[in-house]
């Protein structure tokens, strides 16, 4: 057996005892069994990095023939719920965009995705990971929910309502005036401390300033004080 490299040999024993079993590959050391009489190939625990193509190369005792079988192994796991991102854009004549993708976090390969919607009862579904969808006042807001199927698992996210972001475009425009007022906040917050930086900046050289001209005086005065040198 091997994989990009020898794997394993086996040597059938003689009537009465057991294969002779040389795994060459420290990849797969205690991890490979071989099933009689065939002496097919069992990997335990698996993961992605087992994944590619796999030959068998069978060589008979009593014949230079070679007979070759090539697999193909691919390894999944099951899925975790899909998350939802949802973007969204409402116009000036009160429509709205949506945008909404979905991912499967270590969703691993031959992911498929769909979306689901609803509305009077029927399903509708929407092929891709991404889906675009729009609403204009009176419409109704629909639901909708993400799929994601691999070969050994199919899982749904929750349902995802339209109408919190669009049936109500004042909460947009709340939410705009919520990030215009905290950025002046935020603005006047940094004006007050330069301010106070300044102020005690000045208030530091003003201390410094009186020290200054008192040792100046002091200086001074000594220099008066001092007595002049008399002569012999």
């Amino acid at each position: 057996w091997s994989s990009r490299r020898r794997l394993a040999t086996v040597v059938p024993g003689k009537e009465g005892h057991p294969a002779a079993i040389t795994v060459t590959d420290p990849r797969y050391e205690g991890r490979v069994s071989f099933l009689d009489p065939s002496y097919a190939l069992l990997i335990s625990n698996l993961s992605w990095g087992d994944s590619g193509p796999y030959q068998a190369q069978v060589n008979l005792r009593t014949s230079q023939t070679t007979t070759t079988q090539r697999y193909d192994l691919r390894v999944y796991r099951r899925l975790s719920e899909p998350l939802v991102t949802v973007c969204f854009e409402i116009s000036g004549d009160g429509g709205c965009n949506v945008s909404l993708t979905c991912s499967v976090e270590n969703a691993g390969p031959d992911v498929t995705y769909s979306w689901l919607s609803w509305e009077d009862g029927t399903e509708t579904v929407h092929e891709g990971s991404a889906l675009a969808a729009s609403w204009r006042p009176g419409d109704k807001a629909l639901s909708y929910a993400c799929r994601a199927n691999n070969p050994v698992s199919s899982v749904r996210s929750r349902l995802v309502p339209a109408g919190p972001f669009c049936a109500d475009p004042g909460n947009a425009a709340d939410t705009t005036y919520f990030c215009l007022w905290v950025k002046g906040l935020l603005l006047l917050l940094l004006v007050v401390l330069l301010a106070v930086g300044l102020w005690l900046l000045r208030a530091r050289k003003r201390c410094r300033m009186p020290k200054t001209r008192t040792l100046g005086r002091d200086r001074l005065r000594r220099r008066k004080e001092k007595p002049h040198p008399s002569l012999a």
